[in-house]
């Protein structure tokens, strides 16, 4: 009887240690690991009517991936770039490629609804907790947008 719960006790604690480890590539991020969903986006202070709600985020190691999801059809298209932070900056960086993607293109660019641009961007960050993102960004044409983001999930 003791062999029998000796071995579901071994059983469990590598199945906790399988789940647990891959979840987080490199180590913690924090708050900032997981899917955040886009709700809102603000221009000079005024709503932009226009943006539908279609924005993922999703924060990996140093990865971003934002992903821009097409309810009528299904589908969705994937935009990558790197990103880091300190306590008050979100630093994305839109300048990767690959052999058929050139710099800061298709797949390698933030996703038209965002206004964001190709490039490396830095963005404010007016709040940061394990359910809410909020952060502006100052854009060269005398724009500030800020984007409110919640967690999913």
């Amino acid at each position: 009887m003791r062999l029998i719960q000796y071995i579901r006790l071994v059983v469990a604690l590598v199945a906790g240690v399988i789940v647990t480890g891959c979840t987080q590539n490199n180590g913690s991020i924090g708050d900032w690991f997981g899917e955040w969903q886009l709700q809102s986006i603000t221009v000079n202070d005024v709503d932009d009517d226009a943006y539908t709600g279609d924005v993922l985020w999703k924060f990996q190691n140093d990865i971003v991936e934002m992903v821009v999801v097409n309810a009528v059809g299904h589908s969705h298209s994937e935009h990558y770039g790197t990103w880091s932070s300190d306590d008050a900056t979100l630093i994305l960086n839109f300048t990767h490629h690959d052999d058929l993607n050139p710099v800061g293109s298709s797949k390698y660019a933030p996703p038209a609804q965002t206004m964001l641009p190709a490039a490396v961007t830095q963005l404010k960050i007016l709040r940061l907790s394990s359910k809410e993102l909020v952060l502006r960004y100052d854009s060269a044409e005398d724009k500030s947008i800020v984007y409110v983001l919640q967690k999913r999930g």
